[in-house]
């Protein structure tokens, strides 16, 4: 007989019904539960009831499906090591020449290939999850005939071989294993040997218990049932948890099924009786399940109407910050008023879960991520990789050095380590050094040992025999520095000439009895020294492995493998204990502030984990940071096509509706979880003060929400009985009427300030702004004016200086102007106290809302500024206004040492035709000066502009390439007359725009009618550099270029005549060999007829001449309306020297809300 319960309220009908077993004669209980051993509540009590191992001395057994699994297959000598999903994950990885198909399906980037081998794996343990062997698979997919089903088929059969190749197997393997061995998945169990051997498997017991069957996976409902229906069995029973009263549970089924087909072909009689559980409808539980009924809107019996039977208080936030002090200071006043509190803090993710634990602890209140078993983690809350873990982390960088000796990121990590602690500082002169000298760390550190450390002073921008200083502290560690080098040194060099005779594991232990940790680790004296000897043997286990699985012992064919194992999420095993901070004098056991994240395996650990000892004490449910970007967050669904006809329901999620579904649920089992005292559901609308993306409530815990509610101030808690009174961070009357107004915030104002209000200040600070504001503001008042006038005097001063700046900025001209040094007249302050008050006392940014408001006359404008407004007006603002230096790059200044030669040459020729000189002793005396401008203007510091003195040489020798070959084509042009004009300043009056425009011509040729009609021709020419030589279509630039536009107007203004045309010459655009084809057929298409618009000339025409005009006009206006508004692109953003630094704009979704709201502001005021 089989008894089977399903329920939806907690019981302990599992355990009762194993008690009264007990307590009966000739009874050997087998007790089978859905979850880990660990987290059973049934496991927990009988241990406090018996000593340890009184029931397997009686003959009973307790066991996870997956533990009693292995057991048996070790019994019957099938035993293989166990993979978790780190392991399978790197062994697909490394594997993947062995899995063809695996290959083609990835892309060549490392990170596609990592997430089509998570999407693989994530199929595969679906599949060993059912129960479906790969010859299920395979006729599955061979009759629907798809053929990405049945190449995904092929690799299925392919990895199940690589793991018995290996001899390993997952923890779902091992049950598809025993599966295997009963022949279930075939219906054969009447085969002999299958019954046999399912029969030998539970012959030691008479009943079989299952509980918490709701989280087996089908193939173990399968596999239970099967042991259910075998004949030495007399009794068992199932008990399982569903959601909501009256639903079946899909794992009862399919246990229930199995079993009735199992007793069927070995000719037993069964009979199921599914025993109904009185529930005691308790008003607290049966008011709190109707009310939490409420979030679970996707279903149709729901009443939205139920008020809460506890308090339920809504608290909204500015920042994460506010969160965690308001919440602190509500626990801390509970625990003022109780002295004992039960609280349940259930954040949506594990980083949350971390994040807020940390927050709590520094309140000295007694929090703990909830679980037995908590992953130590780093304060992020990420959890530590084993490589990552002390001791671990120094010897796999050495493999990784010993097996890639150029990577110097390696011998870092081992320097560092507390196996030799390197000095820090003088290891960083020592990785510069490195790095500018492009030579691997080791040969750094073997030259720094063998002269002694003299090498450190020398540098790559320092003549022979010069000496660089060194800081003081660095010559303090000079001494020991170089001691702990000769050591290391000495280490590798031996350790280098074994890697190829040693094992990778002797390797290890050669290192660590030459570097003294051996001895530390096989006898610790300290708890540190301890865990340090755990994680270690851990990775010494991942080592043997990787071993194995590489089929060599070899340090090269290791360290690949263990490569792909540091790209996943490994832990140590000594990482599973309890991580309860000791700071808090507090122990984990008396911990009683529970923080976990809303997931099902997290809930149901905690609901195992409530004990009687806890009633008494009032028990408060938090729901903390409840946002919807990660409750419910985005979905996670497999992409490859599944075989639905082999799956059991529920299917795997695939559509965003079960995706809320399945939160709805998983909020329901919070709110019901226990029986609260009270409950708070709270978040915050953004994650810190400088953020952006505006966080709104979960749409799941919508229903239940109400608005209102407002945290109060608090005291925080400093252990024992002792509190302190202080301010809470909790958000004010004022500053959430402003939230609940946000909108009309955005219209009625242009600043800041709108942006900073709904964030939580202290009263102080509040106090302390109206203080200065009354007591400043009169004076700034009183000043303005008069401050105004000196500044505008200044500017007209400012604005008769000569034009000569234009001539010197143009260097750079090429990519970006220099800001120009006048100083702006700004007609309403961006600084002045009254209009700015809250900008700058709340908000640390640039003050990038105020200088939309401002009105900006230029002095002048030239070219460069006029495309920089046009590209984006905020980056002119951030250049030319606020006077913010951009970084000068390789190929600005590659490309104004050539502008520099090419000047000094085209000058040298024109003094030799008016001279009339000797055309080829011009020509070498033009050369020879061409060539030695542009030397002058090379920046050569190794330790500036270039990453190393190779790099400043290539790009020298580049340079000189460019500078010669256009001096050969200039030479080569039989329309040059004469050249009039050689980076010529212009200047002059545009009525039309109220301005002057300056510039600087880079030439002006004479040439010949290219008509041939016996007449002079004037044309423009401006010199673009190409240092990476890449091919450009030069007449598609020249057609749109506005600057030579620009150029061909202001000729026309200054002369009063019209050019031919303008070209746009490029220097340096072949860097191969001179005498190769390629060139010299590069060489004859430059050599052209400049009417040819293929190789960038242009005509003049009206049309040019005026949109010349119009953005000229364009750029004065919006300078002068104060129209700063930025314009991001991918394309600006990403050479802007301001992007992520100065400028913001780029993923602010909060700035362009303001910015819509502006501009429909000024359509509005017309």
């Amino acid at each position: 007989m089989h008894q089977s319960l399903v329920t939806s309220v907690p019981n302990l009908q599992a355990l009762q019904h194993i008690r009264w077993l007990l307590q009966q004669p000739q009874r050997r209980i087998l007790f089978l539960t859905g979850s880990s051993a660990s987290d059973s509540s049934v496991r927990a009590a009988l241990e406090r009831d018996s000593p340890v191992f009184e029931l397997e001395r009686h003959g009973h057994g307790v066991f996870s499906v997956r533990e009693f699994c292995q057991l048996l297959l070790r019994e019957h000598g099938h035993e293989r090591r166990v993979f978790g999903h780190a392991q399978l994950a790197a062994l697909l990885m490394h594997s993947s020449q062995d899995l063809p198909s695996v290959a083609r399906l990835t892309a060549t980037s490392m990170l596609q290939k990592r997430k089509v081998t998570q999407d693989l794996l994530q199929l595969f343990q679906l599949l060993e999850r059912e129960g479906i062997a790969p010859e299920e698979y395979s006729v599955a997919v061979a009759a629907s005939g798809e053929p990405l089903s049945q190449e995904l088929s092929e690799m299925y059969t392919r990895f199940q071989g690589l793991l018995r190749q290996h001899n390993a197997t997952s923890w779902d393997g091992l049950v598809l294993d025993m599966l295997t061995m009963c022949r279930v998945q075939k219906g054969d169990v009447e085969n002999t040997l299958a019954e046999n051997l399912s029969q030998a498997l539970v012959r030691e017991y008479t009943d079989v218990v299952v509980d918490d069957v709701q989280r087996m996976t089908p193939a173990m409902a399968k596999l239970v049932g099967h042991l259910c229906g075998q004949s030495s069995v007399q009794s068992s029973a199932s008990f399982s948890r569903v959601l909501l009263e009256g639903e079946d549970c899909p794992r009862t089924q399919i246990l229930e099924r199995q079993l009735l087909s199992t007793a069927a072909d070995t000719g037993q009689t069964c009979t199921l009786n599914r025993t109904a559980f009185e529930i005691d409808n308790k008003p607290p539980r049966a008011k709190m399940q109707a009310f939490a009924r409420q979030v679970l809107t996707q279903r149709a019996d729901i009443n939205n109407d139920v008020p809460a039977p506890v308090p339920l208080k809504c608290w909204r936030f500015g920042t994460f910050e506010a969160e965690e002090k308001g919440i602190s200071a509500f626990l801390v006043r509970k625990l003022a008023a109780t002295g004992a509190i039960n609280a349940t803090v259930v954040c949506p993710t594990h980083a949350d879960a971390h994040r807020i634990t940390l927050a709590l602890q520094k309140q000295d209140l007694p929090a703990r991520v909830d679980g037995e078993y908590s992953a130590a983690s780093v304060s992020t809350g990420a959890p530590i990789h084993l490589f990552d873990e002390p001791g671990v982390n120094a010897v796999y960088s050495l493999l990784c050095a010993l097996c890639f000796p150029s990577d110097s990121r390696h011998l870092y990590n081992v320097l560092r380590s507390d196996c030799f602690a390197f000095p820090a500082e003088l290891l960083s002169w020592l990785m510069e050094k490195e790095h500018r000298s492009h030579v691997d760390l080791f040969t750094v550190l073997e030259t720094f040992v063998e002269n002694h450390g003299k090498s450190l002073g020398t540098s790559l921008n320092k003549k022979e025999g010069e000496k660089q200083k060194l800081p003081q502290v660095v010559s303090c560690q000079h001494e020991v520095g170089l001691e702990i080098a000769k050591l290391f040194v000495n280490i590798m060099k031996h350790l280098r000439t074994k890697c190829h005779e040693l094992s990778a594991a002797e390797i290890v232990q050669s290192f660590l009895e030459r570097t003294g940790r051996l001895e530390k680790l096989l006898s610790p004296n300290s708890p540190e020294e301890e865990r340090e000897s755990l994680v270690l043997a851990d990775f010494l286990r991942e080592l043997e492995t990787a071993q194995e699985v590489a089929m060599s012992d070899k340090i090269p064919f290791v360290v690949p493998y263990l490569q792909q194992l540091r790209e996943t999420n490994l832990t140590s095993s000594a990482s599973w204990a309890d991580t309860f901070d000791v700071s808090t004098k507090t122990s984990a056991k008396d911990a009683c502030i529970r923080v976990i994240p809303l997931t099902a395996y997290a809930l149901h650990s905690y609901a195992s984990s409530l004990t009687d000892g806890e009633e008494g004490r009032k028990h408060v449910l938090i729901l903390m940071s409840m946002r919807d970007s990660k409750f419910p967050g985005r979905m996670k669904r497999l992409t490859l096509p599944l075989p639905y006809d082999l799956l059991s329901e529920p299917y795997p999620l695939q559509t965003r509706i079960e995706h809320l579904e399945q939160c709805q649920q998983l909020a329901y089992k919070a709110l019901t979880l226990s029986e609260y005292d009270e409950v708070v559901l709270s978040f915050a609308e953004f994650t810190a003060i400088s953020a952006s993306k505006h966080e709104s409530l979960s749409r799941t815990f919508q229903p239940i929400w109400h608005e209102g509610d407002q945290p109060a101030t608090g005291t925080s808690y400093t252990g024992g009985s002792k509190w302190k009174t202080e301010s809470s961070c909790a958000i004010s009357s004022r500053n959430e009427q402003s939230m609940s107004k946000q909108s009309a915030s955005i219209e009625d104002t242009s600043s800041v300030q709108h942006e900073t209000s709904i964030f939580s200040f202290s009263e102080m600070a509040d106090l302390l702004l109206d203080f200065v504001n009354r007591m400043l503001r009169p004076f700034t008042r009183l000043r303005k004016s008069a401050r105004h006038d000196d500044h505008r005097k200044f500017v007209a001063d400012v604005s008769s200086i000569t034009k000569s700046d234009d001539h010197q900025a143009g260097r750079y001209r090429h990519n970006q102007e220099t800001p120009y040094v006048k100083q702006p007249k700004i007609t309403t302050s961006i600084l002045d106290p009254e209009s700015s008050t809250h900008s700058t006392s709340m908000d640390t940014r640039l003050p990038t809302a105020s200088a939309a408001s401002a009105s900006y006359e230029p002095p002048h404008l030239s070219y460069s500024q006029i495309s920089e407004y046009l590209r984006c007006p905020h980056r002119y603002y951030l250049g030319r206004i606020l006077k913010l230096n951009g970084d000068v790059s390789i190929p600005m200044m590659f490309g104004s040492a050539l502008h520099e030669g090419i000047a000094a040459f085209a000058k040298a020729m024109a003094e030799a035709q008016l001279k009339e000189e000797v055309a080829h002793e011009a020509k070498a005396l033009a050369t020879v000066k061409a060539e030695k401008a542009f030397m002058q203007s090379w920046v050569d510091d190794g330790y500036g502009l270039f990453t190393s003195k190779e790099q400043s040489s290539v790009l020298f020798e580049r340079g000189m390439m460019a500078l010669r070959d256009f001096m050969e084509t200039h030479f080569n042009d039989l329309q040059l007359e004469a050249i009039t004009h050689v980076e010529q300043a212009f200047s002059f009056y545009v009525p039309e725009a109220n301005v002057e425009l300056c510039g600087v011509w880079d030439r002006i040729d004479r040439v010949s009618d290219p008509n041939g009609g016996g007449s002079s021709k004037y044309i423009i020419k401006e010199f673009k550099s190409n240092m990476g030589g890449a091919e450009r279509n030069m007449g598609k630039l020249a057609r749109e270029s506005l600057q030579l536009k620009m150029y061909m107007y202001a000729f026309c203004k200054v002369f009063g005549e019209a050019p031919y045309g303008a070209k746009l010459q490029q220097i340096g655009d072949n860097y191969s060999d001179p005498s190769s084809n390629a060139t010299k057929r590069t060489r004859s298409k430059r050599i052209s007829k400049a009417g040819n618009d293929d190789n960038g000339f242009v005509l003049f025409s009206t049309e040019a001449s005026q949109e010349a005009e119009d953005a000229i006009v364009e750029v004065a206006t919006g300078l002068r309306r104060g129209d700063f508004e930025p314009k991001p692109s991918f394309a600006e953003c990403a050479f802007c020297p301001y992007a992520g630094s100065a400028c913001h704009f780029a993923t602010d979704d909060a700035s362009r809300a303001r910015r819509s709201a502006r501009k429909t502001r000024l359509a509005v005021q017309g």
